[in-house]
């Protein structure tokens, strides 16, 4: 019980200061943007630092350089060309991570390639929430986290509380069929969060697309569809950094949250929801 009130405690404060954030972005019509995408360059950095951090603790010699190119080129890149900037900022990034293997003897095969899926995870995902953000405005990049966020939080309370037949004991030893059963109805009543909040409140964000606009009559649906599809997906993107752990010997990236583990330990689930949410408003924008 100790346990669970120290990570509510903490994830609730986590919450107070992004909803401070999130609230900014509707000031001055729009124009407090800015502050949330700095917060979202800080929380690249840092979840940067750490997977290089870790992966250095199990012996890879990552070139740091084209990660910190990456990091700070980003944010300019895609105010001015979109997902053409994002792109183009990663294949440069990579190519110079190449260089580095190809003049430097130092730099193992295994130390390039490690390099590079540091720039795919967690530096990639988090620019495309950046250029959501730039494109659409705050509500696409809410629903992937708020879906994502209660699906996790309701999977975990209800593996704990319930408990039951393990998924995957092999990868993630903690998660119950109870708890990803119960993420899913997560999922769908966080992007209802979202939409109550944002659209009918509504709370001040910058909003240069809703989705009651895009789907007039079909809007409730297309959130819980999303929503719930959402929850399948960050299932899988915890899956994924477990899986990496594993491979690296720790049990979390950081312990900078305290009970809730490094950045990369609450952002594992929300990365892979960003994907999917941006792959959607491709096709639906």
């Amino acid at each position: 019980m100790k346990k669970f009130l120290k990570r509510t405690v903490i994830g609730l404060a986590l919450l107070a200061v992004l909803l401070g954030f999130i609230f900014l972005t509707g000031l001055w019509d729009g124009k407090g943007q800015p502050f949330f995408d700095a917060l979202l360059i800080v929380v690249m950095a840092f979840a940067a630092y750490e997977m290089i951090a870790a992966v250095k603790k199990a012996g890879y010699n990552v070139t740091v350089f084209p990660i910190c190119l990456a990091v700070a080129a980003i944010y300019p890149m895609i105010t001015f060309f979109g997902y053409t900037g994002l792109w183009v900022t990663m294949g440069v990034s990579a190519a110079v991570a190449f260089g580095f293997f190809v003049f430097d003897s130092r730099v193992t095969l295994k130390d390039m390639l490690m390099s590079v899926f540091i720039l795919v995870y967690p530096v990639m995902p988090i620019g495309v929430a950046l250029t959501m953000t730039s494109l659409y405005g705050m509500l696409p990049l809410l629903v992937a986290a708020a879906a994502a966020m209660l699906s996790d939080a309701l999977a975990y309370y209800a593996g704990s509380l319930i408990g039951g037949k393990k998924i995957f004991p092999s990868i993630s030893p903690n998660k119950t069929y109870a708890g990803s059963i119960t993420g899913l109805l997560g999922g769908a009543g966080g992007a209802m969060i979202v939409y109550a909040l944002f659209e009918v409140a509504p709370l001040p964000i910058n909003a240069a697309i809703t989705f009651t606009a895009l789907f007039p009559t079909t809007y409730i649906l297309f959130y819980c569809l999303t929503g719930t599809a959402i929850a399948i997906v960050s299932e899988f993107g915890d899956l994924f950094a477990s899986r990496i752990k594993r491979e690296l010997q720790i049990k979390d990236f950081s312990h900078a949250l305290g009970a809730h583990g490094g950045l990369i330990d609450r952002l594992d689930s929300i990365i892979f929801a960003v994907l999917l949410t941006a792959i959607v408003m491709e096709f639906i924008v």
